[in-house]
C-alpha cells in the first residue's frame, strides 16, 4: 500500500470535511471495503466467544480449570446474633466464635490413602468422607462450631488445604444453662431460633446473612474476601432485655424442683409477676435442661409447662368471681351465702365441700375454700355475665406472649351448659387454663382491676406510663383492694387452708387449689394437682405469684401443704434480693400476722408496721432517686 494511499485511510478514520471527498479517488468504494474488513473482524471475534462459551471444547475445559483454581465457591455467612439479657443486663445468651471446617469437593484428591488419613485426623468415618467425592455440590461442611479443644486436637490441617478449609462461625453460648431454659430457647446449626425467644424474635435477633466468596491467596490459601477487597462496616444488633431477674428466676426454679421432687411430681410451674406493669419477673418450669446441649429425645423437660399446660386448676378461681359479685355490687363483704353443711344436690349430681359449713361470708368462702358458697355467689352474677368475666379475665384468650405452644384456654360454649357445668365451673372444673393464664388472672384482680397484659420484654418506667389506649378494666380500684384483703384470712388467719404459705414479716393474701385431672384410662378424676396463688404484701400488692405442682404423687394432695412451701420460699428470698437493691423497703416484724376468733380484735393485737414500697420495674438508675 503507498503512502498516499495510507493518507487517505487516515483521513478516512480520523474524519474528514465533504468538501475534501472529491480530491480522494473512488472514496465511496474504501469506504465499503474498510467497513466490510471491520464487520468481518467483529463477526471472528464474537463467534470464537460463542464457540468457547457455549461448547465443550478443550480449550473451555481449561480455562475453566484454571478460573477455578482461584475462585473456589460463594459462601452466605451469618453475623453475630444479638444477645439476650435479663432486665439487668446480665447475659443470658450470647454469640461467641467457633471454628467450622468445610471441603470442596470438586478438589478432592482420588487417592484413598490421603482421605483415610484426612479423616483420622478430623475424626469424621472414611465412608463418610469417600460419598461426598460424588456429590455435586463443591461446599459441603464436615465438622461446625466446634470446640477449641477439639480443633486443637486435630492439629495443623495446612497440608489438607486444597480442599480443606475453616471459617471462624458464630455459636451460640448460654452461660446460665437451665436457667429459664424452655422461656430463652435455643438455636439451630444455620443460627435460626427453634424454640422460645430465640425463636419468636429471631428476626429481631439475626442480620442479614453476608455473601462472601471462598478464594485463593497468593500462597495458595484458603480465604474468605469481599469483591473487590471492599471494607464492610461491622453490623451490630441491640441487646434484647427480658423483663426476668437472673436472681429471681433462680431463686424460683430452685425452690420448685424442691417442692416437685418432695410431692413426688411429675413436674411443674412457677411464676413471679410484677402487677403493676405485667412483667414476668421470672417464669420456671420442672424438669429442665441445659440449653447449650438440649435433649432431642426428651419432651418432658423441653416442654414450657407455665404457657402449654392445659389445667382446670380447681379453687383458685374463686376470688375472680367473688372479685366481680362485689364489683357489680350483688353481694358485700358482710353478705352470708348458706354452704348447704357441705352437700348440695343438684340436676346431674352433687357438688361436695371438704367440711361442713352454714352461713358463711365471701370472705369466708375463700379462706375454707367453699365449693357451694362459691356457687352461690357465681349465681348472683348469671351465667351470661359469668362467661364473659371467664373472657375479661383471660381464660378464653392466650396471654399474647407468641411463645410456640402457649395455651388460649378452653371453654365450652354457654349454650352447652348444664346446671352442673355452671356449678363446676365457679370453683376450677370444667374449664381449663394455663398458669401462665392464672398468674395473669391474679395480677389483674389485685393489680387495681386493670389488665396490663403479660409482658416478657421489659419495661421502662417512662413507656409504662405512656400507656396508650384505654386499659381493659375487669373491676375497680376499690374492689381490687377489698379482694386483696379477704385473700389474707386464707393464709394469715387460723384455719385458713394457706397457712403453709405464711412468710414471717410480710403480709401475704393467697388461695389454694387442688385440681382433678381426668383420666381416659380410668375415666375418672385419678390424679391431682396442687395449686397455691399469692400476693405480696396484701396490703400494698406489688408481686404475684402461681406455684402448680402437677400430677403429685403423694397423698392428700392438697395446694396448701404441697405448693404454699413453695410459694413461701420464692416469696421470701425475692423480697429479701429486692430489699438489697433498694427496690422494697419493707420493715419486717418478728411474728407472722395472725388473727383468730378466739383473740380480741384488731385493736387490741400489735401493732404492726406496714410495707412502704416502691414499684419493683424501676431501672437502675431510678431506684437511687426512692
Amino acid at each position: 500500500m503507498t503512502i498516499k494511499t495510507l493518507l487517505g485511510l487516515s483521513k478516512f478514520l480520523l474524519g474528514f470535511q465533504k468538501s475534501d471527498n472529491k480530491r480522494i479517488v473512488n472514496y465511496k468504494v474504501r469506504a465499503y471495503v474498510m467497513s466490510l474488513i471491520y464487520c468481518s473482524f467483529l463477526i471472528i471475534i464474537l463467534t470464537r466467544y460463542a464457540w468457547i462459551t457455549l461448547f465443550p471444547t478443550p480449550l473451555r475445559n481449561k480455562l475453566i480449570s484454571t478460573g477455578s483454581k482461584q475462585f473456589e465457591t460463594n459462601l452466605m455467612i451469618a453475623p453475630p446474633r444479638a444477645s439476650i439479657t435479663d432486665r439487668n443486663g446480665r447475659i443470658l445468651a450470647v454469640s461467641i466464635s467457633r471454628p467450622s471446617i468445610y471441603l470442596l469437593t470438586k478438589k478432592m484428591p482420588n487417592d484413598v490413602k490421603i482421605l483415610a488419613k484426612v479423616a483420622e485426623q478430623i475424626n469424621i468415618p472414611l465412608q463418610d468422607l469417600l460419598k461426598f467425592s460424588t456429590e455435586k455440590r463443591n461446599f459441603i461442611w464436615l465438622k461446625r462450631q466446634i470446640s477449641f479443644n477439639e480443633f486443637h486436637k486435630m492439629g495443623s490441617l495446612k497440608k489438607w488445604q486444597d480442599f480443606i478449609g475453616i471459617i471462624d462461625e458464630s455459636k451460640r453460648f448460654y452461660p446460665e444453662k437451665d436457667l429459664a431454659a424452655q422461656l430463652i430457647g435455643f438455636v439451630g446449626s444455620e443460627g435460626n431460633g427453634l424454640e422460645g425467644i430465640e425463636k419468636i424474635y429471631n428476626s429481631r435477633l439475626n442480620l442479614k446473612p453476608l455473601k462472601s466468596e471462598v478464594m485463593k491467596d497468593a500462597r495458595g490459601r484458603l480465604v474468605m474476601s469481599v469483591p473487590n477487597d471492599a471494607s464492610k462496616p461491622e453490623q451490630i444488633a441491640p441487646n434484647l432485655k427480658l423483663s426476668i431477674d437472673l436472681s429471681i428466676q433462680e431463686f424460683t426454679q430452685n425452690a420448685l424442683k424442691e417442692g416437685v421432687v418432695k410431692a413426688k411430681a411429675k413436674g411443674g410451674s412457677a411464676i413471679v409477676m410484677d402487677v403493676k406493669t405485667g412483667e414476668l419477673l421470672s417464669i420456671a418450669s420442672y424438669p429442665s435442661y441445659d440449653l447449650n446441649n438440649p435433649p432431642e429425645n426428651d419432651p418432658s423437660a423441653r416442654r414450657f409447662r407455665p404457657v402449654m399446660d392445659a389445667i382446670e386448676l380447681g379453687s383458685v378461681v374463686k376470688p375472680m368471681w367473688i372479685a366481680k359479685a362485689l364489683d357489680m355490687k350483688v353481694i358485700n363483704q358482710e353478705t352470708k351465702v348458706y354452704a348447704e353443711n357441705g352437700q348440695m344436690s343438684l340436676p346431674g349430681g352433687i357438688i361436695h365441700d371438704t367440711h361442713p359449713h352454714g352461713w358463711i361470708t365471701p370472705e369466708e368462702v375463700l379462706k375454707v375454700s367453699s365449693n357451694i358458697g362459691a356457687y352461690k355467689v357465681v349465681q348472683k352474677i348469671g351465667r351470661e355475665t359469668f362467661f364473659d368475666s371467664l373472657m375479661k379475665i383471660g381464660f378464653g384468650r392466650a396471654p399474647g406472649t407468641g411463645l410456640p405452644g402457649e395455651w388460649s384456654g378452653r371453654i365450652k360454649n354457654l349454650n352447652s351448659w348444664r346446671e352442673m357445668n355452671f356449678a363446676n365451673m365457679a370453683f376450677g372444673q370444667g374449664f381449663a387454663i394455663s398458669p401462665l393464664q392464672l398468674a395473669h388472672a391474679l395480677s389483674i384482680i389485685v393489680g387495681d382491676g386493670t389488665d396490663h397484659g403479660v409482658n416478657l420484654i421489659s419495661l421502662s418506667q417512662s413507656k409504662n406510663l405512656d400507656f396508650t389506649g384505654p386499659p381493659l378494666k375487669y373491676i375497680s380500684n376499690d374492689t381490687s383492694k377489698k379482694i386483696a384483703k379477704m385473700m389474707e384470712s386464707v393464709v394469715e388467719e387460723e384455719g385458713g387452708t394457706g397457712s403453709p404459705a405464711r412468710i414471717p414479716g410480710l403480709l401475704v393474701a393467697g388461695k389454694t387449689g387442688t385440681a382433678q385431672i381426668w383420666s381416659q384410662k380410668d375415666h375418672s378424676y385419678s390424679g391431682r394437682t396442687a395449686v397455691f396463688e399469692g400476693v405480696i404484701p396484701s396490703d400494698n400488692p406489688k408481686l404475684a405469684i402461681v406455684v402448680v405442682i402437677d400430677e403429685a404423687g403423694v397423698r392428700p394432695a392438697y395446694g396448701g401443704p404441697l405448693a404454699g412451701p413453695v410459694f413461701a420460699e420464692i416469696g421470701k428470698k425475692t423480697v429479701q434480693y429486692l430489699n438489697s437493691k433498694g427496690i422494697f423497703n419493707v420493715i419486717p416484724y418478728e411474728n407472722a400476722y395472725l388473727r383468730s376468733k378466739s383473740r380480741p380484735t384488731n385493736e387490741a393485737q400489735p401493732k404492726l408496721q406496714k410495707s412502704a414500697l416502691v414499684p419493683i420495674h424501676l431501672e437502675r438508675n431510678s431506684r437511687q432517686e426512692h
